[in-house]
């Protein structure tokens, strides 16, 4: 029996790191930051927590972290891509952030020496299993009773926009060369988020085309 090969989702953003911010924003209508923020505030994100960036990509959640924490609070920045981990490095220079850590490294890879608040999933669920494993491994940098986990990400609207949003998130996933497919958005996030989580909480907007999912350690 062959073994299936593992896939290195960081390697396949290679191709798409120029272009990543410009699509993301186009496909939520230039209301990314705004979105994200809304997904952190659901999630229970406060002033002065250390908040770890998980797969930070080019940096686009730190402006809406910021924006809660402030300067005393703190961001880990982690992407196992290079070419995206320089693109944060450059937006946290260009807006003066001085609370920012950057970490080149893949998440199961991971060891940091101080304890985090929050964690936060943005655009990066792929399976299961692989989400799974990153949970567990954060969660040893968490506290199990005041620690919080948030994953915002796109799933296919239940309503009539549907056969509209299909092909356009075709196109964003084609232009980005993402690490996924439009099938692999025909989930339950709630279900499938929800159950590798304490205590998860669920809500849907952007059209009923974001969702997220917020909970604690198990």
């Amino acid at each position: 029996m062959e073994t299936k090969a593992k896939r290195n989702f960081a390697l396949e953003y290679d191709l798409s790191w120029r272009k990543y911010d410009f699509i993301v924003n186009l496909y939520q209508l230039g209301r990314d930051s705004l979105h994200r923020r809304k997904a952190l505030e659901f999630g229970g994100l406060k002033k002065g927590d250390t908040v770890m960036d998980i797969c930070c990509g080019s940096g686009l959640s730190m402006a809406a972290i910021q924006s809660v924490i402030g300067p005393e609070g703190k961001i880990i920045a982690v992407d196992a891509n290079e070419h995206m981990l320089a693109l944060a490095e450059a937006r946290a220079r260009k807006m003066g952030w001085k609370n920012v850590e950057f970490v080149l490294s893949p998440i199961e890879d991971l060891e940091i020496k101080e304890k985090i608040d929050f964690a936060f999933f943005a655009l990066c669920w792929y399976d299961k299993e692989l989400n799974t494993g990153w949970v567990r491994k954060i969660e040893q940098f968490m506290d199990r009773d005041t620690g919080r986990i948030c994953f915002f990400d796109y799933k296919l609207p239940g309503n009539w926009l549907r056969p509209i949003i299909m092909p356009l998130l075709w196109l964003e996933i084609k232009w980005l060369g993402e690490a996924y497919t439009v099938e692999d958005l025909k989930w339950e996030p709630r279900d499938v988020i929800g159950g590798i989580l304490r205590d998860p909480n669920y809500t849907a907007y952007f059209f009923d085309c974001l969702v997220v999912v917020a909970g604690k350690p198990v």
